[in-house]
């Protein structure tokens, strides 16, 4: 039997105490990261970066975030950009297209 918010013993035992029950649960996750730059020997030019981090994701679906690998590469005019679940490793977003491709659709 359980009191209500408004009783003030209990019906079966006629005790007045009440009990309260909480649980707090507390987590770390650690993850790494790496991000790689060559740049143009003599110039300082950025010519490639290679991306591999975890991120929140916006989508409720996906709780413990996504990995997130992408690959940006000016000498072969190359973007690549793949999502997975964080959780499951199951791909969620794909890119494969040339960089000057890929920069028109963010100007537009």
């Amino acid at each position: 039997m359980e009191l209500k918010q408004d009783d003030k013993q209990c019906p079966k035992f006629n005790s007045t105490r009440k009990s309260y029950d909480l649980e707090v649960t507390e987590g770390i996750r650690l993850s790494v990261s790496t991000r790689v730059k060559r740049k143009m020997k003599g110039i300082g030019t950025l010519m490639e970066v290679i991306t591999n981090r975890w991120k929140r994701s916006g989508d409720p679906k996906l709780k413990n975030g996504v990995r997130e690998d992408m690959v940006i590469d000016k000498e072969k005019n190359e973007y690549h950009h793949i999502t997975r679940d964080a959780r499951t490793g199951e791909i969620t977003h794909e890119e494969h297209e040339k960089l000057t491709e890929h920069n028109k659709k963010e100007v537009e």
